[in-house]
């Protein structure tokens, strides 16, 4: 913990010498102070330790701290401990943790794509993270996304373009409303109706990354080895036709024979057959001769249907694209400039919703020529505040932290549209999903902030069998795999024949209700379905390895712990997934280094025990009860994005990553049945023994006192503690618990 408070100190201080932190949150306050004369509205008290603490971990962290967090920041006496606790926070994992939740939902992030292999959103999730955790400008952020281009292991950010595959112009809306705060979609079909952008506009804007395509194979040479044959086949048609004298009629007789045995569908399927979905997709390019039109029903008066369209930006400065440039970058960098007028107001609002509870403009997300802040004076201050950081998002939020303003006990009331808000204070918030979830980790996981390195593993490991496969196919050469396909596709046809007729049999002997013998000859269809897959790896994937091998050095080890699947059709891909190739990714461990890796978790979790004070005939349950935890109660951020329906974080308005920023604030009745029925306040969870929450009460002179202090953070006010029983048994503890547990103060943000 001292490591990254010592850490994010020098990150701050480094990068932004000529910036006091201290300072400019004295500016931000100066300017709030003269609005609120002006206005003639009075700040909101000073919030006390109790509610700082609280709120600036569910803010910073993503969690309501812990007791010992909080009772360490309740504690001490440094008069600088609020600054020192913002600084550290904003340079945890926990920080990471958080806002990757943050930008998963305004970037629409999932964890899966349909039918695929997932590399692309496993590289890219590794990207958002990695970006965060070395404190990325947003600048340079928005910049990598909106260039994107490569393979998913070269450059996990293609994972933003791939988020809308195939549809640029519904992606060019999106990156608009995300980037830019310029809702400008209802501009694809027609002239805006609402506000002044044309259909004309639109299209010019979309222009600049129209030429996205995915790549969904590698570039192997298969496609120019059967262009080869074909045009062999041409050119003998052609000579074959000057020496006839019917016109040519028998030789195109010969040519489409000739074209018909090159078998190119059926052999390419084959080739294709060892990949499966270990592509689909694994990259992206950009096509510079795309050109984008207008569409054939276009009907206003500064066009005409099919008119080619060149990029051009819709305000600012003009992004030309170079000769020979891209057009993508030209775009990436216009938007992601200070001089763009909207790029900065876009991320100063967002960054200020989110620790005050609105923004400063209320539609920062659709904005219009001449909307007013709320605070007219503060907004360009931010401005030209975020680009004197250079775009340091974590020294922003440092800043904003700091103020006398966030600092200041919450306003209880609701922000209606077109309603002003001074901002006294932060407004009055709900936890979101993912709070609530962290939180309850939190109270649950002696390891809250835990990365699930078992999960990057696989993830990476996904990415680098993904990787090995691409390099596979491109060093064995188009030639030499479609000579390998024809081979095979010999051996696949001797074997149809044998299916067909085990086919037919099975058929007569259901027809005449011979179920034993249909049940043999089903049986013997799999073991031709296992034979024509163990073929294909020996004869056609085994090449491909041992040529990569040759190519790149090293040696082909085979995991012995891979779990595969049994199903003989994904014989091919399975061989692929527990294959290692010396390069890709570290080696396979053996059974022996599992068995000592889990020994020694054991035995740091055994010492953990120890040190936290458990009895020793409880050390191996609560060596237990943390192994089951980090299987259950791992943070947000580590689960599949969004969660399955049903999951708690889903009950709870976690958005489907379908719609920008598209997660629920509402209360809903099964939210509260979640809180009051479900397995997390249970044996299982926060009220197992083993638990940081119930170890802190259990060792506790007053088990009050440590209950809301584990749960809000503060003691129980004289008038609470007057109302509630003496603690004393495990019921009461339970109950009591179980109450604040399903409680407005917990569940809001203060």
């Amino acid at each position: 913990m001292r490591f990254f408070f010592v850490l994010a100190i020098f990150v701050t201080a480094h990068l932004h010498a000529d910036v006091s932190i201290t300072k400019a949150a004295a500016e931000i306050d100066a300017i709030l102070a003269k609005h609120w004369k002006a206005q003639g509205v009075a700040p909101n008290a000073a919030a006390s330790d109790e509610v700082f603490v609280r709120r600036v971990y569910l803010d910073l962290a993503g969690r309501i701290p812990t007791t010992q967090e909080a009772r360490a920041f309740l504690e001490s006496n440094a008069k600088d401990k609020r600054a020192s606790l913002i600084t550290e926070l904003l340079g945890r994992e926990s920080y990471v943790s958080h806002f990757y939740n943050f930008w998963a939902d305004v970037l629409r992030f999932k964890s899966n794509f349909i039918n695929t292999a997932n590399v692309v959103p496993a590289a890219y999730a590794k990207w958002i993270k990695e970006s965060l955790r070395a404190n990325k400008p947003y600048d340079q952020f928005t910049r990598e996304l909106l260039s994107a281009k490569g393979l998913a292991w070269e450059n996990g950010a293609i994972g933003y373009y791939h988020r809308d595959p195939e549809m640029p112009l519904d992606n060019m809306a999106l990156t608009s409303r995300v980037f830019l705060g310029t809702r400008i979609e209802c501009a694809q079909c027609h002239d805006h109706p609402f506000d002044k952008w044309k259909q004309t506009e639109f299209y010019h804007l979309a222009a600049y990354t129209f030429g996205n395509k995915s790549v969904n194979e590698s570039p192997s040479g298969i496609r120019e080895a059967f262009k080869r044959r074909e045009d062999e086949v041409r050119e003998l048609f052609l000579q074959e036709k000057k020496a006839t004298t019917d016109g040519g009629k028998d030789a195109e007789k010969r040519r489409d024979e000739r074209m018909a045995a090159i078998e190119f569908r059926p052999t390419l399927n084959i080739i294709r057959q060892g990949v499966g979905q270990l592509f689909s997709p694994i990259g992206l390019t950009r096509d510079s001769n795309a050109k984008l039109k207008l569409p054939h029903d276009f009907e206003e008066s500064d066009g005409k249907p099919g008119d080619v369209i060149k990029p051009a930006t819709l305000f600012g400065p003009s992004a030309e694209v170079e000769p020979g440039g891209d057009s993508a970058e030209a775009f990436a960098r216009w938007v992601a400039s200070p001089e763009n007028p909207r790029f900065t107001r876009v991320i100063v609002n967002r960054l200020w919703k989110k620790m005050f509870g609105a923004p400063l403009t209320e539609f920062y997300d659709d904005l219009k020529d001449g909307m007013t802040p709320m605070v007219p004076e503060l907004e360009p201050h931010l401005e030209n505040l975020m680009v004197a950081l250079r775009y340091d998002m974590r020294a922003f939020l440092d800043v904003l932290a700091n103020t006398r303003s966030y600092q200041s006990v919450v306003s209880p009331e609701e922000i209606e549209p077109g309603k002003l808000y001074h901002f006294t204070g932060p407004l009055l918030r709900r936890m979101t999903a993912e709070q609530a979830w962290d939180s309850l980790v939190a109270l649950a996981s002696h390891e809250p902030d835990a990365r699930d390195m078992a999960r990057e593993a696989r993830e990476q490991r996904r990415i680098d069998v993904s990787r090995m496969v691409y390099d596979a196919y491109a060093n064995f050469g188009g030639e030499k795999l479609v000579s390998l396909g024809y081979a095979r596709l010999q051996a696949e046809k001797e074997l149809q024949k044998r299916e067909t007729v085990v086919r037919e049999q099975a058929i007569a002997a259901k027809r005449a209700g011979e179920k034993e013998k249909e049940t043999a000859l089903k049986h013997e269809q799999g073991v031709l379905t296992r034979e024509r897959n163990e073929a294909y790896v020996r004869e056609f994937l085994t090449p491909l390895m041992e040529n990569l091998t040759k190519v790149k050095g090293g040696r082909i080890t085979v995991d012995e712990n891979y779990k595969m699947n049994t199903n003989p059709a994904v014989l091919a891909t399975e061989t692929w997934k527990r294959t290692h190739l010396t390069g890709y990714g570290p080696e396979p461990k053996t059974a022996a280094q599992l068995n000592a890796e889990a020994a020694a978790e054991k035995a740091r979790l055994t010492a953990l025990a120890a040190k936290l004070g458990f009895a020793e005939k409880d050390r191996a349950a609560f060596v237990a009860y943390c192994e089951s935890a980090r299987s259950e109660w791992m943070r947000a951020s580590e689960l599949d994005s969004p969660a399955p329906r049903g999951h708690f974080l889903r009950t709870m308005g976690q958005s489907d990553r379908d719609f920008v920023e598209n997660a629920n604030p509402n209360t809903t009745i099964p939210q509260a049945l979640a809180l009051m029925n479900g397995d997390f306040i249970s044996s299982k969870g926060v009220l197992s023994p083993h638990s940081p929450l119930m170890h802190s009460v259990a060792e506790a002179a007053d088990k009050v006192d440590a209950i809301y202090l584990a749960l809000l953070s503060r003691k129980p006010t004289a008038e609470e503690r007057a109302k509630l029983p003496t603690a004393g048994d495990s019921r009461t503890v339970e109950s009591l618990i179980y109450a604040l547990l399903n409680t407005k103060q917990f569940i809001f943000i203060q």
